[in-house]
């Protein structure tokens, strides 16, 4: 039976405490931005589906059913707040949802193009685009786009990221505007 000096298993203990100190910190960094970054995905899928349904629930909703194009934007505005699962709304930071019928061709007062976007809370209207889209200027379409930030923190690391998505659909709603 081997003797131990005294007071080796104390230097041990110390040496591993001394290497939990040098580990822990870059652990709990790397945990804590896997978890930031999960949110942020969580938070960009939930932008492109409000951006794709929302563009799809707009092609198939007649314009003549509302009195006018601006009621018809804030309806599909509030189908695609909706559809966002709470990753848009007034709390959130830099939030945009923009909504365009896009028919530059259209003489009617209700068919031509007018967006609607609500920056920040801020909700303006005009006669443009939300985006170009390189599709011809004779169709009509719908356009979305969504946008917010968002954290991501890493303990000693910490930005603003900027996330957003777009679609557009070819308007097709029954009996046109």
């Amino acid at each position: 039976m081997e003797h131990q000096p005294t007071g080796a298993g104390f230097f041990d203990r110390g040496a591993a405490l001394i290497e939990l100190a040098f580990a822990l910190p870059l652990l709990m960094m790397l945990i804590l931005g896997i978890a930031s970054a999960g949110i942020a995905f969580n938070h960009q899928l939930a932008l492109t589906h409000s951006a794709r349904e929302g563009g799809r629930y707009a092609a198939t909703l007649p314009v003549n059913n509302f009195g006018s194009m601006n009621v018809w934007l804030d309806t599909v505005a509030l189908g695609v707040l909706d559809d966002a699962t709470g990753s848009l709304g007034p709390g959130v930071p830099g939030h945009i949802i923009c909504v365009a019928y896009v028919h530059p061709d259209g003489v009617a007062a209700e068919d031509q193009t007018t967006n609607r976007k609500d920056d920040g809370g801020i909700v303006t209207y005009d006669f443009d685009h939300c985006f170009p889209d390189g599709r011809p200027d004779g169709e009509r379409r719908v356009q979305v786009v969504v946008a917010r930030d968002t954290n991501f923190n890493a303990l000693f690391f910490s930005t603003t990221l900027n996330l957003g998505s777009k679609a557009v659909s070819r308007f097709e709603a029954a009996g046109g505007f």
